[in-house]
């Protein structure tokens, strides 16, 4: 049986809740904005959840939208969004969502294709599961720094490669 549209969103907010909340409270700053901008995220996917095919889909964009709308309310409150400035980005105003859509896809496959196994589980806990350092430490048996270094690298590893098929 398939997963009605609705059960997807549903069923990725639900899942990644706490992760969410943890992403959202990191870039705000409060635990008010923070459960109001998962809030936010989730009314956005909703008004558009025929696009997500897969669950997984749904958890993804359900992240980048906690991020995004998370960077948004901590600007407009006038905090410091807490977000490294390897992941900042300025992004033009007439950038459509099937712009975005595709983007999201681009990265998606050198990340799946052109970094190590490590490399693609540190990104997926730390940016799609809002997963600290320590925690994803613990589950690689791996240092906190050394984390952090891998997840530098997979990120630099990702621009590059993005920006060189941009440019061909």
């Amino acid at each position: 049986m398939t997963m009605k549209q609705p059960d997807r969103i549903t069923s990725a907010f639900t899942t990644l809740r706490e992760q969410m909340l943890s992403l959202a409270g990191r870039i705000t700053g409060n635990r008010d904005d923070a459960a109001d901008a998962v809030q936010d995220a989730f009314v956005k996917l909703w008004q558009q959840r025929e696009r997500y095919v897969s669950t997984s889909h749904a958890q993804g964009a359900g992240m980048m939208t906690v991020r995004t709308t998370s960077i948004d309310i901590a600007r407009h409150n006038g905090h410091r969004a807490d977000v490294p400035i390897d992941q900042a980005t300025d992004v033009a105003d007439d950038v459509t969502d099937s712009d975005c859509t595709l983007a999201y896809q681009q990265v998606r496959a050198i990340i799946d294709q052109d970094l190590t196994a490590n490399q693609r589980a540190i990104i997926d806990m730390r940016e799609l599961q809002g997963m600290e350092f320590d925690d994803i430490a613990a589950r690689l048996g791996m240092q906190p720094a050394t984390v952090r270094v891998e997840l530098s690298r997979a990120r630099k590893r990702v621009r590059e490669i993005y920006r060189n098929k941009k440019e061909s």
